[in-house]
């Protein structure tokens, strides 16, 4: 006994895909994700923070080094974490944090300029406050230090 296939009113089998309807389906489909695609990128592409590296290879470079300064500086002062410190080097974090959100709106205030000399340099004094808070509080850490050996010695 043969199977019949059913005909559907076009007189195709029913089921049976035309080419071209396939073909064009494909088509729109490859196209439509392309363009998904292609408008995720861009939207991805105009997200990024624009910051020092953005401008050009040169503020890249400082930015590396005034990024690779601080770290160095904050792991050194946590480092010297003790009674004696620990509110200094709470104190200094927070004001680190303040600076920070500094920079997080100069950035945004950056791409709102067009890259403005004003904006650039407040960017690197703002890396620099960072750098001297730090540095300013090692120094007293340091003085810390040498006034409890002094006291020791006094004692002794």
């Amino acid at each position: 006994m043969e199977k019949s296939i059913p005909i559907d009113r076009d007189g195709q089998a029913e089921g049976h895909v035309d080419a071209r309807k396939n073909t064009w389906f494909k088509w729109s489909l490859v196209a439509g994700l392309a363009l998904l695609m292609g408008l995720a990128g861009f939207n991805m592409g105009s997200s990024n923070d624009t910051d020092l590296a953005s401008v050009s290879p040169e503020m890249a470079n400082a930015q590396d080094f005034f990024s690779s300064t601080i770290a160095e500086e904050l792991k050194q002062l946590e480092s010297e974490s003790s009674p004696e410190t620990e509110r200094l080097i709470a104190d200094t974090k927070v004001q680190l944090l303040e600076l920070e959100n500094d920079y997080q709106q100069l950035k945004l205030d950056l791409d709102n300029s067009g890259n403005s000399r004003k904006v650039i340099a407040a960017m690197i004094q703002n890396f620099q406050n960072r750098i001297a808070l730090l540095e300013a509080a090692l120094e007293h850490i340091e003085s810390l230090k040498q006034l409890k050996l002094n006291t020791d010695a006094t004692i002794l």
